[in-house]
């Protein structure tokens, strides 16, 4: 932990307060590229899905070029969406409410019957864009269309994960949980390993937990511990500020992301990749069920410390240099971003 980090965690207040929230949604969600979803899923023109980013509705969808174009599921005429369904294929974008229809590439079609005023002019109703790039098979968005490209983002976090990831990984599964916790906390959970041995047995037993360490810098965190004699399921683990995250376990890796639904509930979204040349169920039966059994075990514990942030009794607690200081850089990062232009 460095000199400019905070050795006391963010006030309880932070963790559940309506206004902070929608402070969070605007500074830090709008601006900062998400991952939502997987590269396989768009393969022919016009397959699309939709998803919501802290409460953000978008859509993506792969137009006649093999491009895949972003979105908000917004209609420019009165805000309904615009793609109901969570995912499928369409010729083209028609808004359920009142018929406006929208190509591929979202631009409005001159719509019938809608007797518009003089100043009315179709051609300036595309849809709301956002940017899209991909990488790892994975599709990530920002809506500030003049961010910086994702792997300028990504920076170091770019060149760990090149160390671990395979051309020949393919996709195992997607496992999803909705937490009755802040987002906020889950990543905390996620940022230190102080907790290891109390609540991961498993993992404690494979790993040398006292020579723990972690790298911070920039927008992320490096998580390393050694594997005991004989364990091959830990690996490395790392954060990208604000939500994304990887896991190395045995022969695979997983990416990770929390979305923020309220401030009191965030979902909690797994892919696991695995090597082309092990089967469903090996993986399954080793890896998927490790990268499951921790993930539970955080599970247990994350809701009720949500519940004592918001009792009004705790207010802020001290971190530990070795253990924690990944929890300090997430949340000096955070308050960077929020107090920016103030």
């Amino acid at each position: 932990m460095d000199d400019t980090q905070s050795t006391h965690s963010l006030n309880a207040e932070l963790y559940h307060d309506q206004t902070f929230f929608e402070i969070e949604r605007e500074k830090v969600f709008y601006t900062e590229w998400q991952w939502v979803g997987r590269s396989q899923s768009l393969v022919a023109s016009g397959d699309f899905i939709t998803t919501e980013i802290a409460n953000y509705p978008i859509i993506l969808i792969k137009d006649k070029n093999n491009k895949i174009n972003g979105f908000h599921n917004v209609c420019r005429h009165r805000a309904s969406k615009v793609l109901q369904q969570d995912k499928g294929n369409c010729k083209s974008m028609v808004c359920p409410y009142h018929g406006w229809n929208y190509g591929l590439n979202g631009n409005l079609k001159n719509p019938p019957n809608f007797f518009g005023g003089k100043d009315f002019n179709y051609k300036k109703h595309s849809l709301f864009p956002i940017r899209v790039s991909e990488k790892y098979g994975l599709i990530f968005v920002n809506f500030s269309l003049k961010s910086q490209s994702l792997d300028d983002w990504l920076g170091p976090f770019n060149k760990v994960i090149n160390n671990y990831y395979d051309n020949d990984y393919i996709f195992h599964n997607e496992l999803k949980f909705d937490v009755h916790a802040n987002w906020k906390t889950y990543v905390d959970n996620y940022q230190e390993g102080y907790h290891i041995p109390l609540i991961h047995p498993q993992l404690n037993r494979d790993v040398v937990w006292e020579d723990y360490t972690i790298e911070n810098t920039e927008l992320c965190s490096i998580h390393s511990v050694p594997s005991r004699f004989g364990s091959n399921q830990p690996g490395s683990f790392g954060w990208h500020f604000p939500n994304f995250i990887f896991n190395m376990y045995g022969r695979g890796i997983v990416f990770q992301r929390i979305e923020p639904i309220k401030p009191n509930w965030c979902r909690v979204v797994y892919n696991l990749f695995r090597p082309s040349s092990v089967s469903f169920d090996d993986f399954e039966s080793n890896e998927g069920k490790y990268q499951l059994d921790v993930t539970l075990e955080d599970q247990q514990l994350v809701p009720e410390i949500q519940r004592n942030l918001q009792a009004g009794i705790y207010q802020s607690g001290p971190l530990s240099a070795k253990y924690e200081s990944g929890v300090a850089h997430f949340h000096q990062l955070l308050m960077k971003k929020i107090t920016k232009g103030e």
